[in-house]
């Protein structure tokens, strides 16, 4: 990567003639950049372009060139790449549009490009892109004329606007990768070289899709233990667009999956430019936050009701200030008034004035070992008429004297902008614009740290049984698309899942003799490829107590799928255990072309895509990945006892989802798995319904 980011040399082929405001020049932004290497342009209309000598042909220069810009017509890029393979050129940034973003004739050009790169060991990056920038070493590839400020953040995008915006509007941005098409640099290969970047401390992608999810998520992995990553995901797909052939292919999308990888990666999900700006500022310049008790110090009582509200829907909470603490500030209070978390002290303000007021308020807030943060709540006045009421001065002090805590501030008033950028002059205090987003940074801070806390014991391995396997390859073999009733049964219990008790049955002798081994209650259910869900078919009947009964039941389940599913073809009835009442949960799994197997964990039972209440994990999950998984689902809080209620046995659903994550990496021939609904007891549990779709993965 040192190539793009820092070359000696550089060749501009395609260099364009025009100077001046407008004419996008890369030559001149890159020398008013700093960039001291050599520059070759290339152009064979012209002798010279800004006192350089031009050459027509880059095979013309003779000099070693570590990069080659490249801007010309699009049909001539693969021969001109070609030819700095030839000449020992190890990186080619292609500017122009109109490739795989464009028609047919682009994708052949780009799948050229890719070609290239793979057989002659040239790195390409774009096409469709604005190179590079590096405020660090003053090189940019931009025909956008940008700032240089050496900020330790670096950004990874594929859009111009945030290239341009981070360097130019924000500041946020030291180093830059414009992947644009991404043909042969890709989010990975720019992840990994800013994970090793010293002078880089926070990274910024911006992504609306790779091609190599799973690498990226691998290298997220190491990179976010030692750098905060913050990323953007665009391009978000419905759950919808999936065929639902299952509850699980219906249920999980792009945008799930790229959330779970984050999340399990241990990435900052962003989900606007302004979270992105207000994340990046912080994690520069904030220290960590150990917990998530806020104190709040501020002159409205509105104001702090507000807060209180953004606190709980992030997931922060009120911290419960020492009794010191508040006795320091009823001191300083009117008798009347009553001191409590959030921090009233517009009464004391008034009487002992505003420096000595916040200050102490400040300072005890942040000594209080019941607070990881804090936030302040002030007036923005204008200036200078009403300077007795900005209290920018002495929190900034305070905050610069207790540096161990972060503290954030919300400014109300008629000056917000100048009182804010005065505030956040020593880089120790950060003024967000609304109190929820200042809450919700905060509730990121910590997340960050939960996240480094964490220590994350490896996947385990289990032993498996061959027959499910076999199972596995007999279906192959026949070409079913489709795994359910007894093979699916014999694949789970291969993996130590625990399955229900059942028989596929061809007629009513076999499901009487069943049902006699079985034990009764039993359960009949319908099996056939043309009927998916089982309830909606009315293909199942509860709870038969007996063989008359269960005789009655099978002949009126047959007669009555025929009638209203004539179609479908009946490949017999599974006969099955009457399961304990307990909770339903599903337990799934699909495979994702950039990520690989995605698991699903939520409510269960006939109304799982009513609900969707699901989290998702990658596999391989580790017990810690499992464990969130759970916590994540509103059915957690049946699972561990409700209301005085016994809780179930977690335990065993945390084994399950391993031993599932195990069997999506071993069979790649299982492309969805879905087990709905798992009924979950207080002690053990067992998968009732099980379907697999298997086959080959589509190209």
């Amino acid at each position: 990567m040192d190539v793009f980011m820092a070359p000696r040399s550089v060749a501009i082929i395609g260099a364009s003639r025009k100077t001046g405001e407008g004419s996008f020049n890369v030559i001149e932004n890159m020398k008013e950049f700093g960039f001291q290497g050599k520059i070759y342009p290339v152009n064979p209309l012209a002798d010279e372009i800004m006192g350089k000598r031009t050459y027509r042909e880059i095979t013309e220069i003779g000099e070693p060139i570590d990069v080659a810009i490249i801007s010309t017509p699009r049909e001539q890029i693969p021969r001109i790449v070609e030819d700095c393979a030839t000449l020992g050129i190890k990186g080619a940034i292609v500017v122009p549009q109109g490739f795989a973003d464009a028609d047919e004739e682009g994708k052949i050009l780009q799948d050229q490009l890719v070609q290239i790169a793979h057989q002659r060991g040239i790195r390409i990056l774009g096409p469709n892109t604005l190179g590079v920038i590096n405020a660090f070493s003053g090189f940019t590839s931009s025909f956008m004329s940008l700032r240089r400020k050496r900020t330790p953040v670096g950004v990874i995008c594929q859009s111009g606007i945030f290239f341009v915006g981070s360097a130019l509007f924000t500041g946020m941005m030291g180093k830059g990768i414009d992947l644009g098409n991404g043909c042969d640099l890709d989010f990975a290969d720019a992840l990994e070289y800013f994970g090793k970047d010293d002078q880089i401390e926070v990274v910024f992608a911006h992504i609306e899709g790779m091609r190599e999810g799973r690498r990226f998520f691998e290298v997220a992995q190491k990179v976010a233990r030692h750098k905060p990553i913050v990323a953007l995901k665009t391009a978000k797909t419905e759950p919808g667009a999936f065929a639902a052939s299952s509850h699980s292919g219906a249920l999980v999308g792009d945008h799930e999956i790229f959330e779970a990888a984050f999340r399990q990666a241990g990435i900052i999900a962003a989900h606007n430019p302004e979270e992105v700006l207000d994340y990046t500022k912080t994690l520069l310049h904030l220290p960590p936050m150990q917990g998530k008790g806020v104190g709040v110090i501020t002159f409205t009582g509105a104001g702090g009701i507000i807060l209180i509200d953004a606190l709980h829907e992030y997931g922060l909470e009120l911290a419960e200030l020492s009794p010191t603490t508040i006795q320091k500030i009823k001191d300083l209070s009117p008798p009347w008034m009553p001191i409590q978390n959030p921090l009233d002290i517009w009464p004391a303000l008034m009487k002992h004035g505003m420096n000595y007021v916040y200050g102490t308020a400040l300072r005890e807030v942040l000594q209080d070992p019941s607070v990881d943060g804090v936030i302040c709540i002030a007036i923005a006045p204008q200036l200078p008429d009403h300077a007795y009421l900005d209290a920018t001065g002495v929190i900034r002090e305070t905050a610069s004297s207790l540096p161990e805590k972060p503290v954030v501030t919300w400014l109300y008033g008629p000056n917000q902008a100048l009182v804010s950028q005065r505030l956040e002059e020593d880089g120790n205090v950060i003024s967000f614009p609304t109190l929820p987003r200042a809450a919700r940074t905060l509730a990121a801070l910590y997340g960050r740290q939960l996240f480094l806390q964490q220590t994350s014991s490896p996947p385990p391995k289990f032993s498996v049984e061959k027959k499910g396997r076999d199972v596995l390859s007999r279906c192959q073999e026949k070409g079913d698309t489709k795994i359910e009733g007894e093979a699916a049964q014999v694949v789970l219990e291969g993996y130590g899942i625990p399955m229900a008790r059942s028989r596929l049955c061809g007629d009513l002798r076999e499901a009487l003799q069943a049902a006699e081994e079985i034990g009764y209650p039993v359960v009949l259910k319908i099996s056939s490829p043309q009927i998916i869900h089982k309830t909606d078919a009315r293909g199942i009947v509860l709870n038969l107590q007996g063989p008359m009964e269960l005789e009655e039941a099978y002949t009126s389940l047959i007669e009555g799928i025929k009638k209203r599913t004539p179609v479908a073809k009946v490949e017999g009835v599974l006969v099955q255990e009457m399961m304990a009442s307990g909770i339903e949960v599903i337990l799934g799994a699909k495979r994702d072309r950039q990520f690989g197997p995605a698991l699903i964990f939520g409510t269960g039972g006939i109304y799982t895509e009513v609900w969707k209440d699901i989290s998702y994990g990658i596999a391989p999950l580790t017990p810690q990945d499992a464990r969130r998984m759970i916590r994540e689902t509103r059915c957690f809080q049946l699972l561990k006892g409700a209301r005085g209620e016994k809780g179930y046995d977690i335990d065993l659903i945390v084994d399950c989802l391993l031993r599932l994550s195990q069997l999506m990496l071993e069979a790649e021939e299982i492309q969805e798995i879905d087990i709905n609904p798992f009924v979950a007891l207080p002690r053990g549990g067992a998968a009732v319904d099980v379907r697999m779709i298997v086959g080959k993965r589509e190209t």
